[in-house]
């Protein structure tokens, strides 16, 4: 946890839209003219309506061009160690929220890809993978209840660290707990009001 807890910096928090708000907005446009249509059919026609619909909708799908996540998927049947296809796979699990799945191709990048090693053997990371890694950890519950239980480890050691209570701050934001999230805001800016994150956070958490 120490490691994990070590990699993010206050500097690094990423604000985000609710992908789901996102979703439901699309989903709403898209359907509604969709049920309207299967209406004026299923009256005009009966039942051959909708055979008629759901036909037409198979084969254009056929001659439809084919989605970002389609081709991706494809290169890897053709080449399964592109690295640049993983990554780009990796980003779009992200975006959609699908955490297990960007954890498989985040693992596998980390595994595959061609690093230089310190004197020590140890690898050194991609910014890019790191990057990820870190959204990942942001917005994966899972991993945020990890995070938060690692950070209040940390304040019990050292009750004056301004940056532990802003990481807190913003991760109770980020799992809707207002309270705990407006309590550790206050403790960070009695500790250091002029810090700019502080304030940064303040205009989302206020």
């Amino acid at each position: 946890m120490a490691k994990i807890i070590k990699k993010f910096s206050i500097f690094n928090f990423q604000f985000s839209k609710s992908w789901w708000q996102n979703k439901i907005k699309i989903i709403r446009k898209t359907t509604k003219p969709q049920a309207k249509r299967l209406q004026r059919l299923t009256k005009k026609f009966g039942s051959l309506g909708i055979v008629i619909l759901i036909s037409g909708a198979v084969l254009s799908s056929l001659f439809l061009p084919k989605n970002n996540f389609q081709i991706l998927k494809e290169k890897l049947v053709k080449n399964p160690y592109d690295l640049e296809t993983h990554l780009e796979l990796a980003k779009i699990f992200l975006e959609v929220n699908q955490f297990e799945k960007a954890e498989k191709e985040l693992k596998f990048l980390q595994s595959n890809s061609q690093f230089a090693r310190l004197p020590d053997g140890q690898a050194i990371r991609n910014p890019e993978i790191e990057k990820l890694w870190q959204q990942k950890h942001y917005s994966d519950p899972k991993d945020i209840k990890k995070l938060i239980s690692g950070w209040e480890g940390v304040l019990e050691k050292y009750p004056d660290y301004r940056d532990g209570y802003l990481q807190l701050a913003y991760l109770y934001y980020k799992t809707y707990q207002d309270e705990k999230a407006k309590e550790n805001l206050t403790k960070a800016l009695e500790i250091d009001p002029n810090f700019p994150p502080t304030n940064e956070i303040k205009k989302l958490i206020q």
